[in-house]
């Protein structure tokens, strides 16, 4: 495993990101175009993607809204297309903690289905995140006061580094988001635009050290 980064994308799915969603709001809109900027640098990159999407059962109230979302067999339920990889596989919903081995070797993106917006409640991601090498998680995605903060905060405790693509997280208009914001802050979780996560800015400093001074060219020319 030699990969440094991996994109977490919580809930893209298009009850919170289609304008015909169930939980849509106006600005999952501006959150969604980020998401689908971060995949396109996944796939330009050695990035691998951790994907959750949310699955519940008809007749079942689900965990984000008061409205009816994610329900098996529906529209809504379904993970917005670019944000699916060729090279992926489904683990889907099984309680079970085998693993394909080498699974990020041999995928780019490993998809795992659950009833639950808390990514660690299900036995497979729980095993495949503690054995993973040192790596930093950019998180994106639905539900800054559920499954974001909950996997932002369980990577935190896992000892990982975890940066929050603050424009690619959709809030859904909860009034819950800021106070999961101030507790992703306090446990160490780094905001940033996706701008700065897919075009990193240089500091002044650290690129005039990597440039050479004018005199000491001239010197070596001569």
């Amino acid at each position: 495993m030699k990969f440094k980064r991996i994109l977490v994308d919580i809930e893209a799915q298009r009850d919170f990101f289609h304008p015909s969603g169930s939980c849509y709001v106006r600005s999952s809109s501006r959150a969604a175009a980020n998401i689908y900027r971060l995949f396109t640098q996944a796939r330009r990159s050695e990035w691998r993607v951790l994907s959750t999407v949310l699955r519940i059962r008809p007749n079942e109230q689900g965990p984000m809204a008061d409205v009816p979302h994610c329900v098996e067999g529906t529209d809504g339920e379904r993970k917005l297309a670019r944000t699916v990889l060729t090279n992926r596989i489904n683990l889907g919903l099984r309680n079970t903690t085998d693993l394909p081995r080498d699974i990020f070797d041999t995928y780019r993106q490993v998809i795992f289905e659950k009833r639950y917006t808390d990514i660690f409640l299900h036995p497979r991601a729980e095993r495949l995140i503690t054995e993973l090498p040192p790596a930093t998680f950019i998180i994106c995605g639905a539900g800054v006061a559920h499954g974001i903060v909950e996997a932002a905060v369980g990577l935190r405790y896992r000892g990982f580094g975890v940066i929050l693509a603050v424009d690619a997280a959709a809030d859904l208009d909860d009034p819950a988001a800021a106070m999961a914001l101030r507790r992703m802050q306090a446990k160490g979780v780094i905001f940033a635009p996706t701008d700065e996560i897919v075009a990193p800015r240089v500091d002044r400093r650290t690129r005039s050290r990597l440039r050479k001074p004018r005199r000491t060219a001239e010197k070596q020319r001569s």
